[in-house]
């Protein structure tokens, strides 16, 4: 089936490898109210849960790829595809949506997407979407190409690092989408993974045949999602709630998308600390308006909070005229503690 897509590419910059050391917060349950708490213990247990192995050509595929006659675009591992789809719906939860599915057939048609990418050894540009401008190697069936062009109209993620990369560190990296070669603010890559509308995702994965450079395809929001009514009128990152403040970066753009309501102006956006009634405007607002169509949104904001973030504290976002909502920050990567219970001794004497 046809899908209708939004045109986003990110790139992941090489990675590094190093340890940073992080000192062990001391956050306990009293940072939280009741149903905070329970909130933030069950994406920290959910977060543990998700697989952080890395991922390279050695390891990545059951069936490799043949970029040559026979053409055979390969088969990820089904651990790879299975963390992906961990990340994929942690974040979808987080969010307050439901999980997306997923399947061979969506699974083989973004596989077909990333070993096409890979076949020609595609640049890190707008144009890998779709394939535009590209001639189709003769290995290459026709009905294997317009396949490939339909699943590279997803989000696309391109790795240049000779250690790897986690499923996760993909998926993270398209939510957060700090780095959108679409520009500044453009969160298209996040839209999609939190589609209010999409029911299932495909995963596909390549290194490049000459430049070895790891294509990643996320195959999602096909045309029967779109006429499917939206589970959610408001999505907002970060959402409604609790939070994890790893998430939320100085660079990485914050965003509300809508389903049915369309903004025509660009809003007025203010941030306050709730813990210390600060209160910021936020800059760097933009209105995308209906470019999020392919993700189900009809309208879609960004902007920087302009405000600083601390860990346990309570955020209220409020775009004038429009909408607010209150999160509360946490690690997800900490395990909170429950609150000490006091003591109270007594003496006691004899007459």
């Amino acid at each position: 089936m046809m899908e209708i897509k939004h045109l986003k590419i990110t790139m992941l910059v090489a990675l590094v490898s190093c340890t940073f050391f992080l000192a062990p917060t001391q956050v306990n349950a009293a940072n939280y109210s009741k149903s905070e708490a329970k909130q933030v213990r069950y994406f920290q247990n959910r977060y543990k849960k998700l697989s952080k192995k890395v991922y390279d050509e050695n390891n990545l595929y059951t069936v490799e790829p043949n970029f040559a006659e026979p053409f055979n675009p390969g088969q990820l591992k089904a651990a790879y595809i299975t963390t992906s789809m961990g990340y994929v719906n942690y974040y979808r939860k987080l969010c307050g949506l439901p999980s997306e599915s997923n399947n061979d057939k969506v699974n083989r048609d973004a596989q077909i997407g990333a070993s096409a990418l890979a076949a020609i050894n595609a640049k890190t540009s707008l144009t890998a979407h779709g394939l535009l401008g590209y001639t189709r190697p003769y290995y290459i069936s026709e009905d294997e190409w317009n396949t490939a062009e339909d699943a590279t109209l997803g989000n696309i993620n391109f790795l240049e690092s000779d250690t790897g990369a986690s499923a996760g560190e993909i998926v993270t990296d398209l939510i957060k989408d700090d780095n959108n070669l679409d520009g500044s603010g453009n969160t298209g890559h996040r839209a999609l993974i939190l589609s209010a509308r999409a029911t299932r995702m495909g995963i596909g994965a390549a290194y490049g045949s000459s430049n070895k450079k790891f294509y990643s395809v996320q195959n999602g929001v096909f045309a029967d999602d779109i006429l499917r009514p939206a589970v959610k009128d408001m999505v907002a990152f970060p959402s409604s709630g609790v939070f994890p403040y790893e998430l939320l970066d100085s660079d990485t753009p914050w965003s509300i998308y809508f389903a049915k309501r369309r903004l025509t102006r660009q809003p007025k956006i203010y941030v306050t600390d709730l813990t210390t009634n600060k209160k910021k405007r936020a800059i760097h607002v933009r209105n995308y308006g209906t470019d999020y169509f392919g993700a189900g949104y009809t309208s879609a904001i960004s902007f920087d909070p302009n405000i600083s973030l601390i860990n346990t504290h309570k955020y209220k976002v409020e775009i004038r005229g429009v909408t607010s909502y209150s999160f509360r920050l946490f690690r997800q990567k900490d395990t909170l503690k429950s609150p000490k219970k006091v003591v109270h001794k007594t003496t006691q004497h004899s007459k």
